[in-house]
């Protein structure tokens, strides 16, 4: 009942003020627009008074010049009349002194002009009225005609008209010319206030003049006439006589006949400040009323909300008992002076040994106490005092939650937090599982690491014992199948072999590459790359392999991809060919591959451009619930037997990671058989600027023999490096560890010193790292000599620890032919310039090699095969041979890449028949032809003809008997 009277009480008090606002606004309108009507009709009435007294005086003016003109002109009388250009002469003068008028005119009755001040007015008739003028020569008093045009000027003007008697001259009439601009000019400081109308007017209600100027009003009668008006200058609110808005006119009658001056303010003008004042107080008595019954209806809900909560109160309070009392954690709340307010049942339980003390009103501090001195608190020790301190402090600082032991063995996880009264809120919560689970994760994390750290370990050491026997069984192979004593069945044995030991290299590598991508180490170098010369390279190098299998490779490349573009070159090499290789691997004899590329949409500005590579084959695909396993570490598919480690797509996945992009596989949906997978990847890659070509580097001379120590444990690999190096025509000195090198490079003749150090690192006695830095320690030249690390350990940190030591290059076993020699040419300035391609060869170049391996007409002994079927056979391998050298022949020159497979097929051939200087020349064309200018390319082409029409002339000759030995080719 009380709230009710209240929120009456409110209403009625807000309705009263609502009204008060009300009254008090219509009344300061009234008296707002009585005001401001009153100074209109101030305005009016004083602009009126000051325009008659301004008029008025330069009428005056205009008019004594005239009534003082027989006296004047008198002056100049001779005998008894006045010379008409005399009296011209001194009207100019008075024309030029006086600037209250344009002209001065003398007129007959007639209305033609006697003399004037102007020459221009003497001869032309004057436009006064001859009404006017006769009544100017009737009244003798001044009289105002017009406004009338000037007939030059086109402007609007007045003539004052006076009569003019001169002895011995007959009745005449005076007329000064007034332009009406000049009057509104002397007006113009009147008229300044805005709306406000001034202007001169007949009685009968013509305008003379007015301001602001009216160009269609000037000499027409108006609406109404100003005698109507008060005469005594009384303002009146009339409606508009130029306008159609009605005004505040006053008019005052001049001292010239039927002439007055108005003074006229529209009544908008006269009310703008009033109705600016009107719409502000309007908006502030809304406003204040808005924010009355706003507060009015506030303050009734208010009351209202205030009912329904003392209603909830009491209800809320049980219910928040009741949840306190449910929480899983344990609740506690002190007040300001650390006393217990409140605590939940589970509170109580995971201090139990406590619960007797925890009771409402208790000291915080006190609590404590008693349970550290009955065992509650494991941790508390013999200091009691000392950890009561501690706690205490803790409870007030709001420091992080911390864990705590109980007596039970439970783990729980102590939370304190400050209330804004100065009071504390405590939650206690059960942590014991998850301290269980983060013991057992520890555990397994460690195992993982442990097992992570094993792997890596084992897959460097593996990748070291295979490449160290790779070494010799590769380098010996190098070595003899560049033997010039073999014939070519045991030149393509020997190539056989170091075919199969590269193999063994890709293995290893791979497995080098797979420890890198899961350790995270595999390093990219970024550098300018044209995308889609990599892209025409990688299709090239897998030709070869796709057509032993008639499988069609075909390159899309989208218009619009970007030509350079930062990325690792060699990274992203290594990932297209391992997509390509297995789509050629795994795709039937006369398929088609597909690599594609193009952009995935438009990049921003200097932003990375996205991208997406695609590989479509038509083999058997892969099934969808194995799409992503395949990216896996030794993953194979059962297809057969395709072969391989299961290696390339799980690194080509790592290095796309390793790039911030994604890879994927999905049906090859363009399939014509409905058949077969496609691999992407998607990146995204900065544009780049193009790489400058690099500068010619000044050609080399002819390589100098070195002298070359090479320090290796292993007898093999020793073994390898000085056939390696002798056939290169350096001279070698070998020793089987550290220490023996640094001996051998302290102790070396001036003459004989050492141009270059091939260092293993893993040696017994004294390692590869320790030598070199030794030697580095060396007085003299010696400590400079250049030391090349040969080892099987390839990963990053090993080459980076091999610079560390003092090393100054680094290459990987298994040692290749070419790789060295380039490695010695760089340590000792004998390297070939980098950009300078090599002269292509004449035909007379291979001149030293034999045209066959056997004698014309001796009978093909093919490995396998009786001899019948072997000669059976040699008429299929010279059809192939010529039918390569056509398409060779017939390719246009500006195709190096559609050359390359018809090389490889002429290479292929020949050697199956022998054909040694084919074969050499096929394989040079193969290995140069992308590289050579155009010009070098076709001479090579032109060689590569000469010698194939040779071998097919010299196989066609008719085999004979058989001779005393026969040499067998490699098919």
């Amino acid at each position: 009942m009380q709230a009710r009277r209240l929120r009456l009480a409110v209403s009625l008090a807000c309705g009263l003020v609502l009204l008060t606002i009300a009254g008090g606004t219509t009344l300061l309108l009234d008296r707002l627009r009585d005001t401001a009507r009153t100074t209109a009709v101030q305005l009016v009435q004083r602009a009126a008074r000051v325009a008659e007294g301004t008029v008025n005086r330069h009428f005056l003016s205009i008019d004594g010049t005239l009534a003082g003109l027989p006296q004047v002109l008198g002056q100049i009388a001779r005998d008894g009349t006045v010379d008409r250009g005399a009296a011209s002469r001194m009207l100019r003068d008075l024309n030029f002194q006086n600037l209250n008028f344009r002209d001065l005119i003398i007129l007959r009755a007639d209305g033609r002009p006697w003399a004037s001040a102007l020459a221009g007015s003497r001869n032309r008739t004057s436009p006064i009225d001859p009404a006017r003028l006769a009544e100017a020569r009737n009244t003798g008093t001044a009289v105002i005609s017009g406004p009338v045009r000037n007939a030059q000027t086109g402007e609007w003007t007045l003539f004052f008209l006076r009569s003019l008697d001169l002895p011995g001259i007959e009745p005449l009439v005076t007329a000064a010319e007034v332009p009406v601009a000049l009057l509104a000019t002397m007006l113009s400081p009147l008229g300044e206030v805005p709306g406000l109308r001034l202007s001169v007017e007949r009685a009968d209600a013509q305008l003379l003049a007015s301001l602001p100027h009216d160009e269609t009003q000037i000499g027409r009668p108006l609406s109404r006439s100003a005698a109507s008006l008060p005469q005594d200058g009384a303002a009146a609110e009339i409606p508009g006589r130029i306008a159609t808005v009605p005004v505040f006119a006053a008019a005052r009658p001049m001292l010239y006949r039927d002439i007055l001056v108005v003074a006229s303010l529209e009544t908008g003008a006269a009310y703008a400040t009033y109705e600016q004042d009107r719409r502000r107080l309007l908006i502030v008595a809304l406003g204040s009323a808005c924010l009355i019954g706003a507060l009015g209806l506030a303050l009734n809900l208010a009351l209202r909300q205030r009912e329904r909560i003392e209603a909830e109160r009491a209800a809320a309070r049980s219910v928040l008992e009741s949840a306190i009392e449910s929480l899983p954690d344990g609740l506690v709340m002190f007040d300001a002076e650390d006393r217990l307010v409140i605590c939940n049942q589970r509170y109580r339980d995971f201090y139990a040994v406590s619960a007797p003390f925890i009771v409402p009103g208790a000291r915080f501090e006190d609590i404590i106490r008693e349970g550290a001195r009955r065992g509650q608190y494991p941790q508390a020790g013999d200091d009691i005092e000392g950890f009561v301190a501690e706690i205490k402090a803790w409870h007030r600082g709001d420091y992080p939650s911390i864990e705590r032991l109980l007596p039970d063995g439970r783990w729980v996880l102590v939370t304190e937090r400050s209330t804004p009264g100065g009071g504390t809120v405590g939650i206690r919560t059960d942590i014991t599982a998850l301290k269980h689970a983060m013991a057992d994760l520890a555990q397994a994390r460690d195992a993982a690491a442990a097992t992570t750290e094993a792997k890596s370990r084992f897959l460097a050491r593996m990748s070291h014992e295979l490449r160290t026997p790779l070494n010799g069984v590769l380098g010996l192979a190098q070595v003899l199948a560049r033997d010039p004593a073999l014939s070519g069945a045991q030149r393509s044995q020997a190539e056989t072999l170091e075919a199969a030991g590269r193999h063994l290299v890709a293995v290893a590598n791979d497995v080098l590459d797979l420890a890198k991508v899961e350790a995270g180490r595999l390093e990219l170098r970024l550098a300018p790359v044209d995308l889609a010369a990599l892209l025409r390279d990688c299709a090239t190098l897998v030709r070869p392999a796709a057509d032993d299998k008639s499988v069609v490779v075909a390159l899309e490349l989208a218009a619009d991809l970007p030509r350079t573009l930062e990325t690792d070159q060699t990274r992203m090499r290594q990932m297209v060919l391992n997509l390509l290789s297995n789509a050629v691997k795994f795709t039937p004899d006369g398929g088609r591959v597909e690599l594609a590329a193009g952009p995935l949409g438009a990049a921003d500005a200097d932003g990375p451009v996205p991208l997406r590579i695609e590989v479509r084959d038509t083999g058997p695909g892969v099934p969808e619930a194995q799409r992503r396993a395949i990216f896996g570490d030794f993953v194979q598919l059962d297809r057969g037997k395709a072969g391989g480690t299961g290696l390339g797509l799980a690194i080509a996945a790592g290095i796309a990671e390793q790039m911030g992009g994604r890879i994927g596989c999905e049906a090859n949906i363009r399939s014509p058989g409905g058949q077969g997978a496609t691999f992407w990847v998607e990146l995204a890659l900065r544009p780049a600027a193009a790489a400058m070509p690099a500068r010619p580097a000044p050609a080399a001379g002819p390589r100098r023999a070195l002298n070359v120590l090479v320090a290796d444990d292993v007898p093999a690999n020793l073994a390898v490096a000085r056939a390696l190096l002798e056939s290169a025509g350096h001279r070698v000195h070998c020793v089987a560890d550290g220490a023996l090198a640094v001996r051998a490079v302290q102790e070396a003749p001036e003459d004989m010193a050492f141009d270059v150090v091939l260092m293993d690192v893993m040696m017994p006695n004294l390692d590869g790292m320790e030598a070199t830095r030794l030697i580095r320690t060396l007085p003299g030249p010696a400590a400079r000599v250049p030391i090349l690390a040969v080892t099987a350990s390839a990963f990053t940190e090993d080459i980076a620890a091999c610079r560390e030591a003092g090393m100054d290059a680094h290459l990987a076993k298994p040692i290749e032919r070419e790789a060295l020699i380039a490695a010695l040419g760089r340590l000792t300035g004998d390297a070939p310039p980098p950009d300078a391609a090599p002269p292509p060869p004449a035909a007379g170049s291979f001149d030293h090699i034999a045209l066959l391996s056997r004698r014309a007409g001796a009978a093909l002994v093919v490995p396998g095969l009786d001899p019948e079927a072997a000669r059976s056979l040699a008429g299929e391998f010279v059809r192939e041979m010529r039918e390569a050298a056509a398409q060779l022949a017939g390719t246009e020159a500006d195709l190096p890449d559609h050359m390359i497979p018809a090389a490889h097929r002429l290479a292929g051939a020949a050697a199956t028949l022998g054909a040694m200087r084919l074969t050499a020349a096929a394989r040079q064309f193969q290995a140069e032809a992308r590289r050579l200018p155009p010009e070098a390319m076709l001479q090579l082409r032109g060689v590569l003809l000469e010698i194939a029409a040779d071998s097919i002339a010299a196989l066609e000759v008719p085999a004979g008997e058989p001779p005393e030995a026969e040499v067998a080719v490699a098919g």
